[in-house]
This record gives C-alpha cells, structure tokens and sequence, in this order.
C-alpha cells in the first residue's frame, strides 16, 4: 500500500497550476522554465518538509536535482509571490530534521497547513516562529526562459498595468521603471515600456539634476584645472613682482639716504660719524651701506679714502664681513673676502687661506686675490700652497690686481720649480710681463719640459726678453719639437735679430716647407739681410720664393 507522502504527491501533480516564469541562478547557470500544473502540493493535513529554495520566477525542479544531487522528487508551492520548493513529507518534526542534518546544502524544515485550495490557491507556509534551519531563498531578476507565450503575455500586461498605475496615479517613479524594466525583459519587442523608461528618465534627471561638475567632460576638468592653476600662479608671479618692487623702492630709499649722509660726513671737517650711519639694525641696512662705502672707495685715495675706511670701521661693519666670510654658502663668502680684503681687515686670513684649495673655482679665486691684498710680506705666498689647477681666469685676475693696486712683484722665477704646472705657467708669464731677465738662468731648463704649454710659453718669453745667449738654445731645441712648437721657436729668433740667424733661417728656409714663411720673416729682421735678401728673393727662378719675398715686401710696406 503506498505511503500518505505519495498519494499527497500525486494529488499535487494533478492540482498544481503555473501562475509566473522567472529563472535562479546558481553559479553561471540558467535555469528557468515553465511551472507545471502537476507539481502542486495538497493540503490535507499538517505535515512537516524540508525548503530548499524560493524564488519569485518559477524555476523548474529538475535543476535543483541537477544542481543539489538530490534523488527524491522535488515539489513546489506558492505563496505571497515565492515559489518554494520542498522535498520529503514528514508527520512530525522530529523526522524532518532528522532527515536535514544528513544535507549537504542550506535548508530548513517547515510545515503547510490542512487547508482546501483550488488549483490557483496553493497552500501556506507556517509563521516564522515555526520555522527552524537557515533559509536558502535566492533572488535572481533575469528572464524566464521557455515559459509559454500565454503565460508570458499574462505576465507582460500585468507588469504594464502595475507600472502604469505607478506611473500615473500614485507618481512612483521608481517602482514604475522597475515594473517598465520586468515588462521589458518578458517582451523585449515591445517599445512602449522602453519609451516609457526614458520618460521616466527625464523626469528623474530634471525633479534631481546631475551637478555641473559630473556632467562635464574630462576635456573641460582639465582645461578649468589649468585656468585655476595658471590664475595662481598668476598671482604668486604678480605678488612677487610686487613686493620686489617694494623692496627696491625702499633700497633705493636708503641708498639715497646713505649716499647724501656719507658725503656729508666726507666733505666735513669734523671725524665723528653721523648717527644715520651707524645705527643699522638689520643684514639688509647694514649690507647697502657697505655697497655704498665700496664704491666709493674703490676709485677714491688718500684722506677722503681713510675717513671712508674708519666710517666703516666705526659702523661695525667689519664685523658683518666677517660673518659672512664664515658663512656656509660660498657666493655669501667670496663676497665677505672681498669687502675684508678692500678695506684691509685681516681678522679672518686663516679663513680665507682655508679656501685657497677649495673646489669652488670664484670662491677659491677670491680667496686668491684677498691673500695678495691682506698679505703685505708676502703677497704671492699662496701660490706656495696652491695645489688646484690655477687656470688662465685667476691668472688674469690676479695680473689686474698687480697692475691696479701696484702690488709688489716678486721675482716669479721663484715657481719655475713647482710641481704645480699651471704655476709654472704662470711664474713664466709673469716674467715675460715683468721683463724680469734675471730669471733666465731658470728658463733655460724649461725648454726641455714635458709639457708643451711650458715650453711653448718659455719660447715666447725668451724672444720677449731678447737675450742673444738664447738663441743657441732655441737653435738646439728646433729639431726636436713638432711643427707648432717650430714656429714659436722661429717667432722667438726673429725677436732676436742677429747675424748667426741667417744660415739656420736660410736652411729652414730653403725646404719650400711651412715654416718657410716664418723664416723668411725672421730674416727680414736681420739687418744684414734686409732689402738685399728681399731682392734676392724676388730674383729667384723659385715662383714659391717670389710669393714669399712679395708677401714679406707687402707686410713690410704696410707695418
């Protein structure tokens, strides 16, 4: 005899009626169909069963047997809107969970009451109160699929009355486009839902407009981006500008105001010093008045130069030189050399000879050129010490301040043996501008230097200083340098006209080579040679000679 779950089964099937299609989904998987009229369950009496899911479309069994591996029938009931799928009948509780705690996925028991319903009206779940287990109902929202077309034309003008009458009467905007949207997705053909969700739209977008901001393009953030950051910048560059114009009206204003109280205090007989002058409380003051005081010392002498130096002394601005000689940052330092070495202040010559080395090249020419001004022994001591390259720059530098200042020159040839090469050069330079012709004893071992730049400048030095007892020397040295060393060496010989010259010009001559025209322009030097020689030339059957003697006789006409 069969079981009261089997014939209830039956009675199911045979009651059971499709009202709505929809579709779960469990991973990836579609799994819509059409609910059957047979699958139903009855209600005759209380019995007890296991949920294994709702949804609000109707999904078709078979799937959760597929899904869940479950072997046993799977039937289904309807109630406010779910479909809720249930498996086994059990007339007590205790048989129902019993069987729930051997699943292996979410579920819980429930009950259905003893109710007589119509094929339309299926039974209910118990209160929640009833309930025990965690509920697996899901909500998925895409289309059925295979759902009849009369079931899903039902299902279409049923959504398009609720949504109309949420659209028109009770001004639901919302719930009328959700409704519109599930009309849509049981007919897609149809237009009037889709135009009616536009309409929607609009008037969403107009009762809560988009801001400004979010409705601009990417291309107009950037552009206002750049506005702004221009506007801004704008302003620094125009704030900057101002103040600098502030402060160069007010520098100015002192300037003007130092330059009439400092020749007021120059041009009086008395030695005190105006308080204007020195009562200066801050770097700025203090630094124009010792820009004022340089100036004007710098191309003034005797009385009015000693009351210039004693206001600065008086003021304590010696004392703002010093700080800056000491100061980390090397321009603020070069500039503390120089106002201490003007104004003959050796409060700080350790400092500076600290400096002598350093890898800065201004700082360490400062430091140069104020060691010669304070160092009244011995100015040129620093070259003792100087170890960095002492370039052609410092070199000019320290020549101008010889010639301005009328320093002392010592005799240079004191360096000739440094194993500095660039002081070398130097100290030979300078006895050449010197003419100190007592250092040629010295010059003459440079000649065989292996430096070419220090014999380059001992060839010229030679033919400057003009000493006949050279010219053997340079004689000796001419095979063995190169084509530019040559023709120095010719340069020089030809500073040092003599009769001995004109069989060896005559030799370097005679090859047609390049260095025939320096040659021929040492011999023209030789008085002896002179016209004659020219002449000579001129007659020679040697078209190059000819060339040579003209441009000789050109130069000659035009000195």
């Amino acid at each position: 005899m069969k079981s009261l779950s089997e014939i209830i089964d039956r009675i199911l099937i045979l009651l059971c009626v499709l009202l709505a299609g929809g579709s779960l989904s469990f991973g990836q998987e579609d799994i819509s169909g059409t609910a059957p009229s047979d699958s139903i369950l009855p209600a005759k009496t209380k019995l007890y069963t296991i949920q294994i899911a709702a949804s609000r479309d109707f999904i078709e069994p078979r799937y959760f047997n597929d899904k869940l591996g479950i072997q046993e029938d799977i039937r289904y009931f309807q109630k406010d809107g779910w479909f809720k799928y249930i498996i086994g009948s059990y007339k007590t509780n205790k048989e129902a969970t019993a069987v729930l705690s051997t699943l292996a996925f979410p579920a819980f028991v429930t009950w259905y009451s003893d109710i007589e319903v119509s094929p339309r009206q299926v039974p209910g779940l118990a209160d929640s109160s009833d309930m025990e287990g965690d509920s697996a109902i899901v909500r998925v929202d895409s289309p059925a699929l295979a759902v009849p077309d009369s079931i899903r034309k039902e299902q279409y003008m049923a959504r398009i009355r609720e949504a109309d009458s949420a659209f028109y009467s009770a001004r639901d905007l919302v719930l009328a486009r959700s409704l519109y949207y599930e009309a849509v997705l049981l007919d897609p053909v149809k237009n009037y839902p889709k135009d009616q969700i536009l309409e929607i739209d609009r008037q969403i977008s107009e009762t809560n407009p988009t801001p400004l901001i979010k409705r601009l393009p990417v291309a107009i953030y950037a552009i206002l981006f750049f506005v702004v950051l221009m506007i801004l910048v704008l302003s620094f560059v125009l704030s900057l500008r101002t103040r600098r114009r502030r402060i160069d009206r007010k520098r100015q204003q002192l300037k003007d105001e130092y330059q009439d109280s400092i020749t007021e205090f120059l041009f009086t007989e008395t030695d005190t010093v105006p308080d204007s002058l020195l009562k200066q409380d801050t770097p700025v003051k203090k630094q124009i008045l010792i820009d004022e005081i340089m100036q004007l010392y710098t191309n003034l002498a005797g009385e009015i130069a000693e009351k210039l130096r004693k206001l600065y002394l008086d003021a304590g601005l010696d004392n703002e030189s010093v700080r800056k000689a000491r100061s980390p940052q090397w321009h603020i330092r070069a500039k503390g050399f120089r106002e201490l070495a003007e104004m003959n202040v050796q409060t700080v010559t350790d400092e500076i000879e600290k400096c002598l080395n350093c890898p800065n090249e201004i700082l360490r020419m400062e430091a140069q050129l104020a060691m010669i001004r304070l160092n009244t022994q011995d100015p040129f001591i620093f070259l003792d010490k100087l170890k960095q390259p002492f370039t052609s720059w410092e070199q000019l530098h320290v020549y101008e301040i010889i010639q301005r200042y009328q320093i002392a020159t010592p005799d240079f040839s004191r360096w000739l043996d440094s194993p500095n090469e660039s002081i070398i050069i130097f100290s030979v330079r300078m006895i050449r501008a010197f003419r100190q012709e007592s250092a040629f004893p010295k010059l003459s071992p440079l000649l065989q230097h292996s430096s070419y730049e220090i014999r380059e400048e001992t060839y010229i030095t030679l033919g400057e200083l003009g000493n006949p007892e050279a010219l053997d020397l340079l004689k000796d040295r001419f095979r063995h340098e190169g084509e530019t060393g040559k023709i120095e060496i010719l340069k020089a010989i030809g500073k040092i006209p003599d009769d001995s010259n004109i069989e060896f010009l005559k030799g370097v001559l005679e090859p047609r080579s390049d260095l025939s025209l320096e040659a021929a322009e040492a011999l023209v030097q030789i008085d002896s040679f002179g016209m004659k020689g020219i002449d000579n030339m001129l007659s020679s059957s040697d078209e190059d000679m000819q060339a040579i003697a003209r441009h000789i006789l050109d130069n000659k006409i035009h000195r």
